[in-house]
């Protein structure tokens, strides 16, 4: 049914369907003026003879009468074109006064019957019955002319029939026409689907905008410089300037907390030296405790904006190493374990296979601490977290698959970018930078983050890594997730 929606929604395909009606509907026009013009011709030129020959034997008629009339035609019937005539001069009240029908008009049919013979007796005599042939093929062409004496002059000759004569043409329009139609489909189906390729770029480039949130696709320009050419420069254009300014944002953003580190770390020191001497009373030591607390979350704020941005930038330095992404997942998911069962979530970790990677191990524990502490966070109390650790298709991943609300398919795409929350998410503490600090460690390891709707109900996060083939060398678990 979808297929059939979006074929019915072709503008290609619309354009050709009429394309094909107005093409059809001139040519039948175009055919029936001539199939009228060339039946007019047939019909004018058989009359016009008739016309000079009813003009001639009229003249002959009112100079020599009935008996010239017969010689005139006796001695025209050696033309054949004269022997073929039907001729009749019609009397008052419609008696014939003289008439002569061609042979081939002519159907005799004798019969004999018993009449009297006058002497009170009957006799056998063979009579004979005369009638004009009609044939479907062929008309007859009669043209009048009114004499003097009240006499009416008739010539008619037996011509084609015009259906019959214009039938090969008729049938031959048919099959042309439905050549025509097929072709004029064809041609124009080919030619509005070159002509709408443009537009159709435009809509996956604005749908593949919409589903990854890379501003980078642009829209190839035609060749053809008209108003749909101008319509992508236009396109390209907004998502130029789009993209420019989220570019200007970021670089502010970075630089804004580039700038704050300095004099917030200043601010946390002085609040700590402050907080250490031993004249501060209680009050003046909560509010400076309170103060160096906010300035770790802002310092751990711009921490992360710092991170993100270098790892946009592929400036991100990682201690890449060959390590079991499995035994790294699960070292990560441990850590959270008292976490589950004091909100009520059992977590459960997989046995998971050795899973070989080269990667920096302290950056894959961060982003699986990320999406473990997140779907603790959002999982109700009596819901569950799953780890699990896997290969496939040339590639490695780490799922995170909990039974929570989920994430709407309109947001899943938004929740790797920077500072972005879910509405369900408002009513949790964060900062709206753990799925986007995953992402771009997944980025910096040239694999990549994923978020889908889990089979039964709640959220799947997934990490991607390429698969390597090298054997695993298990490093020292020296260091733990470090957010």
């Amino acid at each position: 049914m979808g297929a059939l929606r979006q074929i019915r929604r072709s503008l290609a395909l619309r354009f050709s369907l009429w394309f094909a009606g107005w093409f059809t509907i001139g040519f039948v026009a175009i055919f029936a003026l001539l199939y009228w013009l060339l039946g007019r011709q047939i019909e004018s030129r058989d009359y016009e003879d008739l016309q000079q020959r009813l003009q001639q034997y009229a003249t002959v008629y009112v100079q020599s009468g009935v008996r010239g009339l017969q010689r005139r035609i006796a001695e025209d019937s050696q033309q054949p074109n004269v022997r073929s005539l039907f001729l009749r001069l019609v009397g008052p009240g419609g008696s014939q006064v003289w008439g002569k029908i061609p042979p081939d008009w002519l159907q005799e049919d004798q019969s004999v019957v018993v009449v009297p013979d006058g002497w009170g007796r009957w006799r056998e005599q063979t009579v004979s019955r005369v009638r004009i042939t009609r044939d479907a093929q062929r008309d007859l062409a009669i043209v009048s002319q009114a004499l003097p004496g009240n006499v009416l002059l008739q010539i008619g000759r037996s011509t084609d029939s015009r259906e019959a004569l214009l039938e090969p043409l008729r049938k031959t329009f048919a099959w042309v026409a439905g050549a025509v139609v097929l072709m004029g489909f064809g041609a124009g189906y080919f030619t509005a689907r070159r002509a709408t390729r443009p537009l159709r770029e435009v809509v996956e480039t604005a749908r593949s905008i919409l589903a990854t949130g890379n501003l980078d696709a642009r829209v190839p320009l035609p060749r053809a410089n008209d108003e749909v050419a101008e319509l992508v420069r236009h396109f390209n254009s907004v998502l130029d300037k789009n993209a420019g300014l989220l570019r200007a944002m970021r670089e502010a953003l970075d630089n804004v907390a580039h700038d704050l580190r300095t004099p917030l770390a200043g601010l946390r020191l002085t609040a700590e030296s402050a907080l250490q001497r031993r004249d501060v009373d209680a009050a003046t030591g909560e509010t400076l405790g309170d103060v160096i607390e906010r300035s770790d979350q802002v310092l751990a704020l711009l921490r992360a904006l710092m991170e993100i941005s270098e790892a946009e930038a592929g400036m991100l330095k990682l201690n890449r190493v060959s390590c079991d992404l499995g035994e790294t997942a699960r070292h990560a998911a441990e850590l959270y374990e008292e976490v589950a069962e004091a909100a009520g979530v059992t977590l459960t970790i997989e046995a998971m296979p050795p899973v070989p990677v080269v990667a920096d191990p302290t950056r894959l524990r961060q982003a699986v601490a990320n999406l473990v502490d997140n779907a603790i966070k959002y999982t109700p109390a009596g819901g569950a977290v799953r780890v699990s650790a896997g290969s496939g298709d040339g590639r490695t991943f780490v799922r995170v698959t909990d039974n929570g609300p989920g994430v709407p398919v309109a947001e899943q795409t938004k929740v790797w970018d920077r500072l972005y929350r879910c509405d369900q998410s408002r009513t949790q503490s964060g900062l709206g930078l753990g799925l986007s600090m995953v992402r771009a460690i997944m980025t910096a390891h040239g694999g990549d983050a994923e978020v889908h709707d889990a089979p039964g109900g709640g959220a799947r996060f997934e990490l991607w890594l390429p698969a390597v083939e090298v054997p695993l060398l298990m490093p020292a678990e020296t260091s733990h997730p470090g957010d």
